[in-house]
């Protein structure tokens, strides 16, 4: 093929890679736990509506899987691995079908098993945890949702640690233990209600994405 040929499937790679991004490292997708959430309510992707879909994730789940293999970038192929991870504990049933959907409501309130208050955060974690987790999560600037924090990537790690004038090295074990402890806390709350309908059409896109992610 000719170079004006090969220019719009650049074009459309470098467009298609940074919405990607730009979904997993927004409020649409579960930072400590993965899932993406149904849809954005503004128009920085930062709000979500809270529901999540099988099917929304069994799409994405084959696109990010399909992103890695274009582009070879592990970044693509983590976004995959946690999708799937999310699908396979809070969505698979004893039968090995999936669920329909987790609510958006939980105690009556939209998000609420998602967001943070500053005060639970920092009760949870250590002094050197909560600096880098606050910057990387967007705990430093003012609250997003109904006077509280729904989590987004905020920062890179990189910019995170250049902040804190510690190495990257330092800092990913630092937010992964961060995270592991928030989830921790955020499983002992309610949990939103589950649409444990199984769908065929449903569950094939399910395992379509599964067969993708695992080759």
């Amino acid at each position: 093929d000719s170079a004006e040929g090969e220019q719009p499937d650049l074009k459309a790679l470098y467009m298609t890679g940074l919405t990607l991004q730009r979904m997993a490292g927004g409020g649409l997708n579960d930072q400590l736990a993965g899932g993406f959430c149904r849809y954005s309510t503004d128009d920085q992707w930062l709000i979500p509506h809270f529901e999540k879909m099988l099917y929304d994730n069994a799409w994405l789940l084959a696109v990010y899987a399909e992103a890695y293999v274009a582009t070879g970038d592990a970044f693509y192929a983590n976004v995959a691995d946690q999708t799937a991870g999310w699908l396979q504990r809070e969505m698979q049933c004893a039968e090995g079908g999936y669920y329909s959907s987790l609510d958006a409501d939980c105690a009556g309130h939209e998000g609420r098993y998602y967001v943070w208050d500053r005060k639970e955060v920092g009760s949870l974690l250590t002094g050197e945890e909560y600096s880098a987790f606050a910057l990387r999560y967007g705990l430093d600037a003012a609250p997003n949702f109904e006077g509280v924090w729904h989590l987004h990537a905020a920062r890179s790690v990189e910019d995170v640690a250049q902040r804190l004038q510690q190495p990257t090295e330092r800092i990913e074990p630092l937010l992964e233990g961060a995270r592991g402890k928030l989830l921790e806390a955020r499983e002992r709350r309610q949990r939103p209600g589950r649409d444990e309908k199984i769908l065929t059409a449903w569950n094939g896109l399910a395992i379509r994405g599964m067969a993708i992610a695992a080759r």
